[in-house]
């Protein structure tokens, strides 16, 4: 059976090298109390399909071998303690369905290489710190269903370029964030689902600015 190595710290300190088989098409490392790891030996599987870190205690990551993983459609990052992540490695993955980056300490994100991402359907920022946020680029995501901004301290959002991501069935936003929309909607039932139900609870305020 052939192998790859990846090289992992643990929290207590602890070195060591997990195997992963070279065929594999999910790689699970979660709940391992990993502070640390080196991810680059995946640029030797061809058909990774998920990556899954989730339950970790990672700070940072550097997510550069997934610009060479054409296959890969999950990316589960939730429950870690990143602050600032770097998401320009994901402009190549065009097959990614599946992104969750909740439960983390992310302060700011630059969403601009999601754009990239034609299949997107699922992008959890729960439970962040996030105050700002531009979400201009996820225009592109035609295939978003589901976008979850709870918990986060976010003071004021605009959602104009949402109108495009005609899929969008669930669109979660903390309840004390003011919601703010360049675009008048002239024929509610065109809107995507999620902002035609934000619509009809008059949580959205249109303006020219």
């Amino acid at each position: 059976m052939k192998v790859i190595e990846l090289n992992v710290t643990q929290s207590d300190g602890t070195n060591k090298a997990v195997p992963i088989e070279l065929d594999a098409k999910v790689v699970d490392l979660s709940n391992q109390s990993i502070v640390a790891v080196d991810l680059t030996e995946l640029d030797n599987l061809e058909g990774l399909e998920k990556l899954i870190l989730s339950g970790n205690r990672l700070m940072t990551i550097d997510l550069t071998v997934l610009a060479f993983s054409p296959a890969i459609q999950t990316v589960d990052l939730n429950s870690n303690n990143l602050r600032i992540l770097d998401l320009e490695p994901l402009s190549y993955c065009t097959n990614l369905v599946h992104l969750n980056l909740s439960s983390n300490q992310i302060l700011r994100v630059n969403l601009a290489p999601i754009a990239g991402c034609k299949n997107l359907e699922y992008l959890n920022l729960e439970r962040n710190r996030l105050v700002n946020l531009d979400v201009a680029p996820i225009s592109k995501c035609a295939k978003l269903e589901e976008l979850n901004l709870l918990e986060n301290p976010l003071k004021r959002l605009d959602l104009t370029a949402l109108f495009s991501c005609a899929s969008l069935k669930s669109l979660m936003v903390p309840k004390d964030t003011r919601l703010i929309s360049k675009r008048k909607f002239e024929v509610e039932l065109l809107n995507p689902p999620a902002l035609n139900e934000l619509i009809g609870k008059g949580r959205i305020e249109f303006s020219q600015e």
